[in-house]
């Protein structure tokens, strides 16, 4: 049987017809007046019983609460000291991690600068050596005009004196 809104509505105002509502609604009050009394022997059996077990209740619910707060106290201990201890090796090999990162960037920072110096003191030498070569060139070019020149006038000094002596 399902249970739909016009059911409820229905049972709603079903109920709005009888008493039930009116009863329903009303304040609580004090409770039945005339209570049953029993014989005054059994009640002191029956509370002295009730106590005995709500003090036997109590020590057990003391010592679960006692027992389950060592347990969790030394779950917790043991808890934290190994994550101290794993945290405290964590740290270390970071630590250990960043001095070896450390190393390598100044290795390679330094083969970098000597890399660097020896490019340069290389293309110093080169250019030495292309001015050198361009000097000599330069120096061996006059000279080789110079002889030139000093052959040509010697030739020509020579023509001369030929040239006169035909003519005497």
């Amino acid at each position: 049987m399902h249970i739909t809104a016009q059911k409820i509505k229905e049972a709603a105002e079903a109920l709005e017809c009888t008493e039930l509502k009116s009863f329903m609604f009303q304040e609580p009050t004090a409770g039945p007046l005339t209570r049953r009394r029993r014989s005054s022997r059994s009640t002191g059996r029956s509370r002295r019983s009730t106590r005995g077990t709500r003090r036997s209740t109590r020590r057990s619910t003391r010592g679960t609460r006692r027992s389950t707060r060592r347990s969790t106290r030394g779950t917790r201990r043991s808890t934290r000291r190994s994550t101290r201890r794993s945290t405290r090796g964590t740290r270390r090999s970071t630590r250990g991690t960043r001095r070896s990162t450390r190393g390598t960037r100044r290795s390679t920072r330094r083969s970098r600068r000597s890399t660097r110096r020896s490019r340069r003191s290389t293309r110093r030498s080169t250019r030495r050596s292309r001015r050198s070569t361009r000097r000599s060139r330069r120096s061996t070019r006059r000279s080789t005009r110079r002889s030139r020149r000093s052959t040509r006038r010697s030739r020509r000094s020579t023509r001369r004196s030929r040239r006169s002596t035909r003519r005497s």
